[in-house]
């Protein structure tokens, strides 16, 4: 029969099995939500550019498309970039570093009535090539910012 000193030990050592483990699971869950955040894309961080329609630029003598908002996180540039098809948005996004590239691209839109068929499908090729390319991107009406941002690379 084992003494009571002995039991007492026993007990004390699963006692502190079960405290390390459950140390152990709060410092993995804590490392994996701090991994998650810390990969989560941002706006300042990566390429945040408003859709300026055709007829709008037109009225202001202003170049019409994606117009790429200044940020230091960006490779400088002579002008103001102003990007008339998928391809090219892509092909600015894809010279930039990769870390801009892994924070994607974030469109801010008008009201859909304001832009032409022609403008709606380049929007929707630029959703097909950054699912293509797995680039982060996120769609908002400018109506609806902050909170407006719908993902649509997945």
């Amino acid at each position: 029969m084992a003494s009571r000193r002995e039991v007492t030990i026993g007990r004390n050592v699963a006692g502190y099995d079960a405290i390390r483990r459950i140390a152990i699971l709060l410092l993995i869950a804590f490392v994996s939500s701090w991994t998650f955040a810390a990969d989560e894309p941002s706006r300042s961080n990566g390429v945040s550019v408003h859709m300026l329609p055709k007829r709008v630029a037109d009225l202001s003598g202003r170049k019409w498309g994606f117009a790429v908002d200044f940020s230091k996180n960006l490779k400088p540039e002579n002008d103001q970039p102003v990007l008339q098809t998928a391809e090219q948005l892509l092909a600015y996004v894809s010279k930039q570093d990769l870390s801009v590239q892994r924070n994607g691209v974030w469109i801010v839109t008008s009201h859909p009535d304001s832009y032409s068929e022609e403008e709606k499908a380049m929007l929707e090729d630029v959703k097909a090539l950054c699912r293509k390319q797995h680039i982060p991107l996120f769609v908002a009406r400018a109506a609806e910012l902050p909170d407006g941002w719908q993902r649509f690379d997945r």
